[in-house]
């Protein structure tokens, strides 16, 4: 902490060598300032992460604050990359009593449950619905789908406590940025997570830890009087001229609600319905889609770790990668995402006849292949018209686009959640293959032409986006890398339209529409971002007063 005899710095880009003296950042650090180590009276890491570019040796890069005498550096003479720390924003949080209103929260990933944290906190005592089932059960439904092809509609990779992101990588980094992203991972540190996560570069939980995590938000938000029923499939969002009236589940029950969160995550298809018949305002909203690609891990370490593969210090190699294609009305854009470096690629459908994977790995990423999605964005044009017979067939055009592409690989498998799969270098020949290696796809694949599951112009971009990848990564195009098909939930296919203000569907007050599967957020910390932001416009709505 800094006294009248001491001032704090942020030094940017510390660097050390795999195999170097961690002391080292201590002294990289006291010289970029002109001072000697004995005048860093403390040293704290707040960001780190892996530089693997170039042939040199793999760097660790470090941000740190340190602490030193007053006056030993000018502040109007500050090093290249030293700046005062921020100061951490302090919000004032609201306060309410527990009659103000009790809220609805549809939905338990981590957007419905973040936004029911921050209301619990303000005093209110939300309900919590899910159609799902509390991770620890739900976790047997999954084990019944990926071992036996049995897949529960209500309760899957996709539907329950902790939404599509449980069975994934626990993937913890952003392109969002503001105070939300710390307040996100601090409230997961105090629920048990690693606090390695508030300065890795890169932060990631795993499944393993993912599990344990949510029992602990569940138990926090019980306490803090919240009452979460699972098992609970909502029916209808009952409204009344202009505004939410309540919801009514499917055994017919109605709980009264004024103030409804709609966080139903990205696969909420028969909502999704259900809300055009209720003429709340929606739009088509772009997607990727694509294929899983899995290596062998010790490949993609040598690719990006050269000869130091393998060093004891060094993490299981991760890539991203992008490319443009075309230009003007045409580009479009090909990428790699949810890249699970030790990882597995996973079942996600929620329903018979469909096929879509996912991946996911542990916290150790020790498994010896990595799988990452190569997808291509889908812009709502190619969505085509929607059935003609069906009055919001051009609305959800974009989720009929994604079943025809699910139930492609659904038939090409063979059924029984069977995965259609080809090598990458087949799939870049335009032939099918013959036959494919085991892959950790638990439900077992197919050889399959892949090509036959997406249009033809969505297969040609994929195809030269592989050889620009290729080029970038020499090495990645192999007999050994596989594709496995399809991946096609890696967003919602339509935007719940909101108010910028009050985060309100513009025509039903008192709705609002949150997180990934309302168009507003990707992965569990945007979601969760997304969360706390309608927490605090619906406190706001209530009247809440700052404490």
């Amino acid at each position: 902490m800094t006294t009248d005899d001491t001032t704090r710095w942020r030094v940017a880009n510390v660097w050390r060598e795999v195999g170097e003296d961690p002391e080292l950042l201590t002294e990289r650090a006291a010289e970029r300032l002109g001072l000697t180590t004995a005048d860093l009276r403390t040293t704290q890491v707040v960001k780190r992460s892996i530089d693997a570019r170039g042939r040199r040796a793999p760097r660790f890069v470090h941000v740190l604050e340190v602490e030193v005498p007053a006056g030993s550096v000018d502040p109007d003479a500050l090093p290249h990359g030293v700046s005062a720390p921020k100061l951490p924003k302090v919000t004032p949080r609201p306060s309410l009593g527990p009659d103000a209103a009790r809220p609805v929260v549809i939905g338990m990933g981590p957007c419905g449950l973040f936004a029911a944290m921050q209301l619990v906190e303000a005093g209110l005592r939300p309900i919590l619905l899910d159609r799902g089932k509390p991770v620890e059960t739900r976790a047997k439904d999954v084990a019944r789908l990926m071992g036996r092809g049995e897949v529960n509609e209500d309760s899957n990779l996709c539907y329950g406590e902790g939404g599509a992101g449980t069975w994934s990588d626990g993937k913890l980094y952003t392109r969002v940025g503001g105070e939300h992203v710390r307040a996100v991972l601090e409230q997961l540190v105090d629920l048990g997570a690693p606090d390695r996560i508030l300065v890795d570069g890169r932060p990631h939980l795993g499944t393993d830890r993912l599990v344990a995590l949510l029992k602990a938000f569940r138990a926090a938000l019980i306490e803090r009087g919240a009452d979460l029923r699972f098992e609970t499939r909502v029916a209808s969002i009952d409204i009344e001229g202009d505004r939410v009236v309540g919801v009514t589940l499917s055994d017919g029950t109605r709980i009264d609600a004024t103030h409804v969160v709609l966080a139903v995550g990205h696969s909420a298809r028969g909502m999704y319905r259900h809300l055009a018949e209720r003429g709340v305002p929606m739009e088509r909203k772009p997607f990727a889609a694509g294929f899983r690609v899995e290596h062998p891990q010790a490949l993609i370490n040598e690719i990006q770790y050269g000869r130091w593969a393998g060093h004891e210090e060094l993490p299981a190699a991760y890539y991203e990668l992008s490319a443009n294609l075309g230009s003007g009305p045409s580009r479009t854009g090909v990428y790699s995402f949810c890249m699970c470096p030790g990882g597995s690629v996973v079942p996600t459908p929620t329903r018979e006849g469909e096929v879509c994977v996912n991946g996911m790995s542990h916290a150790a990423r020790s498994g010896r292949y990595a799988n990452s999605a190569l997808v291509v964005q889908v812009d709502p044009s190619a969505f085509g018209p929607g059935d003609a017979d069906d009055p919001h067939g051009a609305l959800l055009a974009g989720v009929a686009w994604q079943q025809r592409a699910e139930q492609a690989a659904w038939e090409l498998g063979g059924g029984a959640f069977v995965a259609p799969a080809q090598r990458l270098t087949d799939f870049l020949q335009d032939r099918p293959s013959s036959e494919v290696r085991r892959t950790t796809y638990k439900r077992g694949v197919a050889a399959a032409d892949l090509a036959r599951c997406y249009p033809a112009p969505l297969v040609e971009a994929l195809r030269e986006a592989v050889r620009r990848f290729d080029r970038r990564m020499p090495g990645y195009l192999t007999e050994d890398a596989v594709l496995i098909g399809v991946e096609t939930r890696t967003s919602a296919p339509v935007t719940i339209l909101r108010d910028r203000e009050t985060l309100q569907s513009p025509a039903v007050a008192g709705l609002y529409p949150a997180g990934e599967g309302a168009g507003y957020g990707g992965g569990i910390v945007s979601a969760a971002i997304d969360g706390l932001k309608v927490a605090d416009r619906l406190l706001q709505g209530i009247g809440a007063p700052a404490e």
